[in-house]
């Protein structure tokens, strides 16, 4: 098993490898697209600038510019506080459910222990050692 388990390791080394390299590529790429569309963007408000700057005075044009853009910030705003309250309902939903759950299964389990108590002992000891055997016993260090 001496050699596979080397193979195996270079393996995921390799791999491990590859998907960092992968990682980082990709990561200067998103850079250096995002550093294109941000110029992008500038260069398109410089446009529009000028042109509307032809039509109507510097400080028309900027000050239309930035009531346009200030709009389009305070619309995005309320689209995130509604995805916000919507999200919250949806959590405070899925607790509801779970709480439910709960209580179900609680009340099952007082059904089972009162008409069946040797079934209910047993499935307490089986949930007890399935739970316990997970968790390791680390010795107590003593400072």
């Amino acid at each position: 098993m001496g050699p596979l388990g080397a193979a195996l390791s270079a393996l995921l080394a390799a791999d491990i490898g590859a998907t960092a390299s992968r990682f980082k590529r990709n990561a200067v790429l998103c850079a250096v697209v995002a550093a294109l569309l941000v110029t992008a963007y500038i260069f398109a408000l410089i446009a529009i600038a000028l042109y509307l700057s032809a039509a109507y005075s510097p400080v028309v044009a900027a000050a239309s510019i930035a009531a346009a853009l200030i709009l389009t910030a305070l619309v995005l705003i309320i689209v995130m506080i509604a995805l916000q309250g919507r999200d919250r309902r949806l959590a405070e939903e899925r607790r509801r459910r779970s709480m439910m759950q709960t209580n179900l299964t609680m009340l099952a389990a007082a059904s089972i222990l009162r008409k069946q108590p040797l079934l209910a002992v047993g499935t307490a000891l089986a949930i007890g050692a399935l739970l316990g055997a997970g968790k390791k016993r680390r010795p107590r260090r003593e400072p």
